[in-house]
């Protein structure tokens, strides 16, 4: 049985799904099979697909990994959440003896542990192999019993033969075969970082799992677009607002600046039209006279009060003509020093926005603002080559 619970919980089980307030329950989820113990397995779906990957690329080979997350108590009940999965790998110096959890494996696994998942902790293991037998799971049983030992400490098996695939906890000294689990979809940054670096890619899904799968991941790719688009629609509004007081502030200046420099040009004209004048008259006297006036003007003729007027109203335009010029200047200098705040950097071969945020700042506080500053629509696609600004 199969039930699909996106973005919510169920009304009708909530005496099954919801709990304690104390356990904090993601909203994407799938749940496959009967959950109503109170001992529940949540897994998130990048590790879950990372495991089935491992198991059917080679499937008549024997794999094993671990598994890490946290367990969540209330008083009614018990959840291990399942966020992360490293692969154990035999050395390469090293015989290949099937599975085996040995010092040096161990090793490798705590120094991945710190490098990829440093705040979660081992809750379990998987083992993938063609064809289990009664030898063969007692020697699994055995593996747990010596490795993964505890009430909440999972087995997830993989027979790759028959392709079945179940969670075991450890009840009254057996291995208790579950029966069934919760899938749940989040922005595992971590896992996907992880995977990367393993550069081992997702399989294809079986087709019964596709459809619903592509159902529950579209409505999640729905909200995170349309949160997206209003963080977008805000900064650009913001920056339409700030747009329109500088150009609001541009226009004053400019018709300020048209204002005196239509008065100027009025006194200008003034005073040509004064000596035009003055021209006139000198011509005329001098023709009366049948002489030439020397410094002979008439006592009417001198524009003391245009001249006056045209003084001030260069004076006054060569001072606004100043305070433009700084203005500019200093605008010039605030662009200038607003482009060297910004920090680029351009995209290499296994690089992801987390890996990015954590080797600029040194954590992945500053994660959403990249996104935003970027206008990256989604945060899992990044190109060779391409330029990200660091705020």
């Amino acid at each position: 049985m199969i039930e699909i619970i996106c973005n919510g919980e169920d009304d009708s089980n909530k005496g099954n799904m919801r709990g304690n307030a104390d356990i904090r329950r993601p909203k994407n989820i799938k749940q496959i099979g009967d959950v109503s113990s109170n001992r529940k397995i949540y897994i998130e779906d990048y590790a879950f697909t990372y495991i089935n990957s491992v198991a059917y690329q080679t499937p008549e080979d024997e794999q094993a990994g671990v598994l890490l997350g946290e367990v969540q108590k209330s008083d009614e009940e018990k959840c291990l959440f399942i966020k992360g999965v490293i692969r154990a790998k035999t050395p390469e110096n090293e015989t290949k003896q099937g599975i085996v959890f040995n010092e040096k494996i161990w090793e490798k696994i705590y120094a991945e542990i710190e490098k990829f998942f440093p705040d979660l902790e081992v809750v379990g293991w998987f083992a993938a192999m063609p064809g289990i037998t009664q030898e063969r799971f007692l020697y699994l049983k055995k593996l747990h019993m010596d490795n993964f030992s505890g009430g909440m400490k999972t087995m997830y098996l993989v027979n790759t033969c028959d392709k079945e695939e179940n969670f075991y906890l450890y009840e009254n000294g057996e291995l208790k075969k579950q029966k069934g689990y919760v899938c749940f979809y989040e922005r595992n940054y971590e896992m996907q970082e992880y995977m990367l670096e393993r550069r081992e890619r997702k399989p294809i899904e079986s087709p019964e799992k596709d459809k619903v799968m592509k159902s529950i991941r579209s409505i999640i790719q729905e909200k995170e677009e349309m949160r997206q688009r209003r963080k977008n629609s805000v900064f650009l509004y913001g920056i339409s607002s700030f747009m329109a007081v500088v150009v609001l502030v541009i226009g004053i200046n400019l018709l300020n600046s048209y204002e005196k420099m239509k008065k100027f040009d009025t006194s200008l004209s003034n005073i040509a039209l004064e000596i035009s004048n003055i021209s006139e008259k000198e011509k005329s006297i001098q023709t009366s006279d049948n002489s030439v006036s020397v410094n002979k003007i008439s006592g009417d003729v001198y524009p003391t009060e245009a001249e006056t007027e045209s003084t001030e109203s260069r004076t006054t335009r060569s001072q606004t003509e100043q305070s433009q010029t700084e203005k500019q200047a200093e605008s010039a200098e605030m662009v200038k020093e607003a482009d060297a705040a910004q920090t680029t950097y351009i995209v290499k071969k296994g690089d992801t926005i987390m890996s990015i945020c954590k080797k600029y700042y040194g954590n992945t506080e500053k994660l959403n603002e990249i996104i935003a500053v970027n206008n990256i629509e989604d945060a899992d696609k990044l190109y060779i080559g391409q330029e990200i600004k660091l705020p």
